[in-house]
């Protein structure tokens, strides 16, 4: 297992439990810790890390992430990218992470503000499986961020501090240090709450999840890459949009906003259309051929090409 180490205060807690847990002879632990090269403090942190480490006898591997703008995306979803893909290449075993109950509220927030529908809003998984069979593991998710702050403090532990966590102009930093607080003055344990409207979120969208499989079982081809329109046509506006996000995240596609997915489906059911259609979601591309939807997985072809009306999404 690996343990994802910061050097902040709620890392360093898991950490020291997780240690605890190596020496009873319950796991096999190593330590990641990954570097942003966002912080001017970023070579302090690496070396705070190394000595902690170091004191407990853990091994620890220092990953360095290139971060900056990109496709539209900030600097917080590039690098939490970044480490995500670093977790990945670490191989099929278990990436232990230290985000706790009040994490799990502002991540419930920022999807409820972003419009998310009900796989957004079950924000992060205790455990979820990563692409080449990692698996992230959050075992503090049931846990305050005070109660983490009380056992660093008995436990006698150190931590840094990043000093962006104080930028509110960044929006959890926001949630976290004005909205949550005053949210706490009305509401008893307003992040525990939140946190377990997230599990039944989690609970809906593993429902969806199951219908559109069951819906996927009869309007797919054998190998996948194929799905039929016509018996598409005879579901329901929602039921058509939840099959058609799950086979693209079955594909390995980045999600469609909303909008883009019912201009899609409209498209799709528009009369008169029989041309050739492409929609484009990064390099997997979606053609409609005749009576079926198909994917396709090459560089898209200029607007206009064989035909085709091609729309990138």
């Amino acid at each position: 297992m690996h343990a994802g180490f910061s050097g902040g205060l709620d890392s360093s807690v898991l950490l020291h439990l997780l240690v605890a847990q190596a020496r009873a002879g319950r796991l096999a632990l190593r330590a990641v810790h990954v570097d942003h090269g966002l912080s001017p403090n970023a070579s302090a942190w690496v070396a705070h890390c190394r000595d902690a480490c170091a004191a407990y006898g853990v091994e620890l591997r220092v990953a360095a992430v290139a971060v900056g703008r990109a496709g539209g995306q900030s600097l917080e979803e590039q690098a939490r990218e970044a480490r995500y893909r670093v977790y990945e290449s670490l191989g099929d075993g278990v990436v232990a992470l230290a985000h706790h109950a009040d994490d799990q509220a502002e991540t419930l927030l920022l999807q409820l503000l972003r419009g998310a529908g009900p796989k957004g809003l079950a924000a992060m998984p205790e455990l979820a499986l990563q692409r080449r069979g990692a698996r992230i593991w959050r075992p503090l998710l049931g846990v305050s961020r005070a109660e983490i702050a009380a056992a660093g403090r008995a436990a006698g532990l150190h931590w840094i501090e990043d000093e962006s966590n104080r930028d509110t102009a960044l929006r959890r930093n926001f949630l976290r240090s004005r909205i949550l607080p005053l949210l706490a003055q009305a509401f008893p344990h307003p992040a525990r709450t939140m946190a377990r409207a997230a599990r039944l979120q989690g609970d809906a969208a593993s429902l969806l999840d199951e219908l559109a499989d069951a819906d996927l079982a009869v309007l797919l081809s054998s190998d996948g890459h194929a799905l039929a329109l016509q018996p598409l046509s005879l579901l329901g506006p929602a039921r058509q949009a939840n099959v058609l996000r799950r086979w693209l995240a079955r594909a390995g596609t980045r999600a469609p906003s909303e909008a883009r997915l019912q201009a899609m489906l409209v498209a799709l059911s528009a009369p008169g259309r029989r041309g050739r259609m492409e929609w484009w979601l990064g390099g997997i591309g979606v053609r409609r051929r005749g009576l079926r939807l198909e994917l396709v997985r090459r560089e898209p072809p200029q607007s206009g090409a064989d035909g085709a009306e091609n729309t990138r999404i």
